[in-house]
């Protein structure tokens, strides 16, 4: 196993929520390696890229009222990755840049699954889907959504106690539907929730800094969770007719050009069940964070994040590399 990559902790997951954590750690000179089984990092948070720019399909904004992040906060602002936007901040010149910068100077590990933990005496072992060793850790951080969770939870005996969390985390996980489509110019506002039977929230992304356009607005449609979970198995076109009549209606305004209808299987956290921010089972150094564990928002996965690095850093203060 002396050919793998080593490190001290181990992060499964280039979302939010695992790159916040990654990014703590680097400050404090923690050798990471962070995975995720996507071509690049955001997990919900990414962006999809347009011929005309891109567009923000999942989490569109972060609060960052919670001022244990302050920090974070203002260090971002500093770089120029986030920007301020309708009482909240956004990523420049798209969310997915957040954990791109977080991510910066760590390794990362894209297109791997993993699908396998093992504990082998004082380490974890990473295998992949074809039962490849991947990497090393002391310290394991699973940061997935909840049912990802559970699925690598379940591979670890006696983990019974996170495997239940994660489980019942996944009662309250919701499917969500989201579309981007442009429109002629129009000052109709930016960002709208609505009381519809099908329209959650309706964002005017090209709104948003760094992704202006002369020519048209480009809006991202998220259906509620109801009703994506009633047409979770709806053909496309179908979804595509439903969001597009019922945003005409809402703001008033033809639909120019769209994207195809995108399903989150796993795009709304309804409530936090734990009593933490995280789990952490110290016997066996395995943590797990998210936004289902905090909030259900992309600002509860940077809490999420900081408040485990924190207990774990303390709790075993490991010697400076």
């Amino acid at each position: 196993m002396s050919d793998i990559p080593q490190a001290r902790f181990a992060v499964i997951g280039a979302g939010i929520a695992g790159s916040t954590f990654a990014y703590y750690a680097q400050l404090e000179t923690h050798p990471c390696i962070v995975l995720d089984k996507s071509r690049g990092t955001g997990g919900r948070a990414g962006s999809k890229r347009l011929p005309h720019g891109s567009v923000d399909l999942g989490a569109s904004l972060i609060s960052f009222s919670d001022e244990s992040i302050s920090d974070l906060r203002e260090h971002l602002l500093q770089e120029n990755i986030i920007a301020r936007w309708q009482s909240a901040y956004v990523g420049v010149p798209r969310m997915s840049a957040i954990t791109r910068f977080l991510l910066q100077d760590i390794p990362l590990y894209t297109d791997t699954k993993i699908h396998h933990l093992e504990r082998r005496q004082d380490q974890w072992l990473l295998r992949d889907e074809r039962y490849q060793a991947v990497c090393l850790a002391d310290t394991l951080i699973i940061a997935a959504p909840a049912t990802q969770a559970a699925m690598l939870l379940a591979t670890i005996p006696n983990a019974n106690s996170l495997l239940q969390h994660a489980n019942q985390a996944i009662s309250q996980t919701r499917p969500q539907w989201a579309l981007w489509v442009t429109t002629s110019k129009t000052q109709s506002s930016a960002l709208m929730t609505c009381n519809h039977p099908i329209l959650e929230t309706i964002i005017k992304d090209s709104d948003k800094p760094g992704r202006h356009t002369d020519e048209f607005d480009t809006w991202v449609i998220q259906a509620t969770s109801q009703w994506s979970q009633d047409n979770i198995d709806t053909p496309k076109a179908e979804v595509l007719a439903h969001l597009i009549q019922a945003f005409e209606q809402e703001v008033g305004i033809a639909v120019l050009n769209t994207g195809e209808p995108h399903r989150w299987l796993l795009g709304r956290q309804a409530m936090a069940l734990s009593s933490k921010p995280y789990l952490w089972d110290d016997t066996r150094k395995i943590g797990v964070i998210g936004d289902w564990l905090c909030q259900g928002d992309a600002e509860g996965a940077m809490l999420s994040a900081k408040h485990a690095f924190e207990t774990i850093s303390k709790a075993y203060p490991f010697d400076q590399v």
